[in-house]
């Protein structure tokens, strides 16, 4: 059978495994290897279906301000379809909603990224329309805000997204209460996760080279250095970083890694101190950076979960981050620390605190034992369990003849 443009086949799995289609916008680097796990490991009969080819050439992003070319593959290893056909931009909505019906009838159970693309909530409507069970995924926390017409809506959107849901996939505490809040009938662990694996042993490989480009950096080599990762825009707050390394005086260098509107005046804020903006890493590079850091900071004012704190601690860093940070309770309490979001002085004593650490003989593997709980091989069996799980109760419900 000839296999339509845009798919690619990779490998066979049991006949009688669940077909489990995974809905994405676009091409997320984060996501490849989950989809490629799971395709290897043959449990289910993967398939992921992209609404946007955005992510598999050059685009703009408007947040970091630059063209991107990612310099790993993000289509090898997995079958895949783009739903666009194809086309360069996100194509014409009917024929996407055509094509999105027609893939969802093709799959036994169906994964929608959360409730707050127009896309997805498509996605589940015409899952529901087709009889296709489906597990939702997102990054949603429960609120604590009281009231206004903007969080009853949203509170409204959320409880039918997870209400007609078959299960849903939990990627850490915060999101396990969201579901909790809202009754959802079974929940299964599947973490957001990087390669671990990839980037330690990236990492390791360019450790012994540090002193030496720590050097070529301008910095010194007998101190801790804070790394920084993420956009350079006002709600990433590199600038509280920036303060907070000036508050310690020369007890620690600074490494702030990204692009974006805030370089120039972060880069001004940086002038007398022990601190080199690198600016964009490239994905098969950024272990490089990370391999020369010690401690990895991320203040942000939101964050719903936060992968740089599992690219660094699959590194080696310890992590601090603020309390808006999702990753806080799974991968930071009682190991890094936790700071009061915009709190520059509460950073510098968690900075403080951080570097008092890093003498303890044992915190390397600590940290590598936290972030593996945190793997794509959990991941993906959280996939492979819920999607079985639920077939089966759907084939259950069934007539025999049917």
């Amino acid at each position: 059978m000839r296999t339509p443009e845009g798919t690619s086949r990779n490998g066979s799995t049991d006949p009688t495994a669940p077909r489990l289609g995974v809905l994405a916008t676009h091409l997320i680097q984060y996501q490849v290897p989950l989809y490629r796990q799971i395709a290897g490991r043959q449990r289910v009969r993967l398939e992921v279906g992209f609404l946007s080819a955005a992510g598999a050439r050059s685009y703009l992003d408007k947040e970091f301000g630059l063209n991107i070319t990612w310099d790993i593959d993000l289509l090898d290893g997995y079958p895949h379809r783009f739903l666009n056909e194809g086309q360069r931009g996100r194509g014409n909505a009917g024929t996407i909603a055509r094509n999105l019906r027609s893939w969802i009838r093709e799959q036994d159970v169906v994964v929608i990224h959360g409730h707050a693309s127009p896309w997805m909530l498509t996605g589940s409507i015409l899952a529901r329309a087709s009889g296709r069970p489906y597990l939702l995924r997102g990054e949603a926390r429960p609120h604590c805000s009281a009231g206004g017409l903007k969080a009853r809506l949203r509170d409204a959107v959320a409880g039918a997204s997870v209400r007609h849901c078959a299960a849903g996939l939990a990627i850490g505490e915060l999101n396990a209460a969201f579901y909790e809040r809202f009754s959802v009938a079974r929940q299964f662990f599947a973490p957001y996760s990087v390669d671990n694996d990839r980037f330690s042993a990236a990492a390791a490989t360019s450790r012994p080279g540090r002193a030496a480009r720590l050097t070529e950096l301008g910095l010194p080599t007998d101190r801790p250095v804070v790394l920084f990762s993420g956009k350079l825009q006002e709600w990433k707050r590199p600038l509280d970083v920036v303060s907070a390394v000036r508050s310690m005086g020369d007890r620690v260098a600074l490494i702030i890694m990204g692009d974006g509107p805030l370089r120039a005046e972060v880069e001004q804020a940086c002038q007398g101190l022990a601190a080199a903006c690198v600016g964009f890493v490239n994905q098969s590079q950024i272990p490089d950076v990370y391999s020369l850091g010690d401690i990895l900071v991320l203040p942000s004012s939101h964050e719903p979960w936060g992968l740089v704190v599992n690219e660094a601690m699959a590194c080696g860093l310890l992590p601090v981050v603020s309390d808006s940070v999702g990753c806080g309770p799974d991968l930071v309490r009682g190991l890094g620390r936790v700071f009061r979001t915009g709190d520059v002085t509460d950073l510098v004593t968690a900075l403080t605190a951080a570097v008092d650490s890093l003498t303890d003989p044992g915190l390397p593997a600590r940290i590598r034992e936290r972030v593996d709980r945190y793997s794509i091989t959990a991941t993906a069996r959280g996939y492979e369990a819920a999607a079985i799980d639920v077939a089966a109760a759907r084939m259950s419900r069934q007539p025999v003849n049917a």
